[in-house]
């Protein structure tokens, strides 16, 4: 009873935001079968189903074409999530290759899709084609920001083979940049190691954060940094909870700027700033000006819209 009516709660919050969000430049990612909605925060994958020529009636047909269809879209939604990058530097199919928990984990995730059922398709030879979406936040989102502490042990046994060419503490100057590595999900450096923060009280009235990465060649990411030109955090810093990440996601994407400002994720009165650059080797980290870098740095505390992750990204 729970997991259906998540269901359709997850279903009409979809429908919702479709409605707000048709023809206003959405980020769409095409793979195979399906997409990456990075403007709604969803996978979504078609699949269709024949009817068996062994069917006893027609009710049967319908009910096998119908599983098919389904089983059929479930295995080209997980083509899909295996595309999902969830940083700069990873994706979700490299974290499923080294780990068998987490390839049972999607998969899971996978059957627990809904079907968008004002996009079933029934046609004329009696084939059922289906659309299923999977939302890339909740639980999903929480297994991905915990990745790096499950899979830390794994990889110093890479770095510490024993090898008698070489002398012995070289394979520890070699693991040292592996852990100085930003770490996704984990608090890396102090955010910022400026003067302390100004009180809530006295901050600008701005309730959300709209980044213009337009020009930049930057990707959209599960989760994506906002860096000064120091490369400290400006965002994805410690004062963003897991459970608050979890329910909203870390960002969306739009290619339209006023849609970005009028979304709903980023209130009334969102702060706009100009994205200056991205890393080559770090796409879906975006680096802000000095000067921008001042109108955001304020708001890296607890009790701000970044806590809530009212953050709009516009791409290319």
């Amino acid at each position: 009873m729970k997991r259906a009516l998540t269901g359709i709660i997850f279903l009409w919050v979809v429908a919702w935001t479709a409605m707000i969000w048709a023809g206003q430049g959405e980020v769409i990612e095409l793979i195979g079968n399906g997409e990456i909605n990075w403007s709604q925060g969803i996978i979504l994958a078609k699949g269709s189903g024949a009817p068996p020529k062994e069917a006893k009636n027609i009710a049967q047909a319908r009910l096998l074409a119908e599983r098919a269809a389904l089983s059929d879209a479930r295995r080209n939604l997980l083509e899909v999530l295996k595309g999902v990058r969830i940083d700069s530097m990873t994706s979700v199919e490299s974290h499923m290759l080294k780990s068998d928990q987490i390839r049972l984990s999607a998969e899971g995730f996978i059957q627990g899709s809904a079907e968008m059922k004002d996009q079933r398709r029934y046609l004329s030879d009696g084939a059922i084609e289906v659309t299923v979406a999977m939302n890339l936040t909740g639980d999903f989102l929480v297994l991905m920001l915990s990745l790096p502490k499950e899979l830390k042990i794994t990889k110093p046994f890479v770095m510490e083979r024993p090898s008698p060419q070489l002398p012995p503490a070289l394979p520890e100057k070699k693991l040292e940049p592996l852990l100085e590595r930003p770490k996704v999900g984990e608090p890396e450096k102090p955010l910022l190691e400026t003067k302390p923060s100004p009180p809530l009280a006295d901050l600008p009235k701005f309730t959300g954060l709209v980044v213009d990465a337009r020009g930049l060649n930057m990707r959209a990411a599960l989760i994506p940094k906002i860096l000064n030109e120091g490369g400290q955090e400006l965002y994805r810093g410690p004062y963003v909870p897991y459970e608050k990440a979890a329910q909203n996601g870390l960002a969306l994407y739009s290619k339209d700027l006023t849609a970005a400002q009028t979304n709903p994720r980023v209130g009334k009165n969102p702060l706009t700033v100009k994205g200056f650059k991205v890393k080559p080797e770090s796409p879906s980290d975006i680096i802000l000006s000095a000067e921008e870098s001042k109108k955001v740095a304020p708001f890296t505390q607890k009790g701000t819209f970044l806590e809530d992750c009212r953050v709009m990204i516009v791409l290319d």
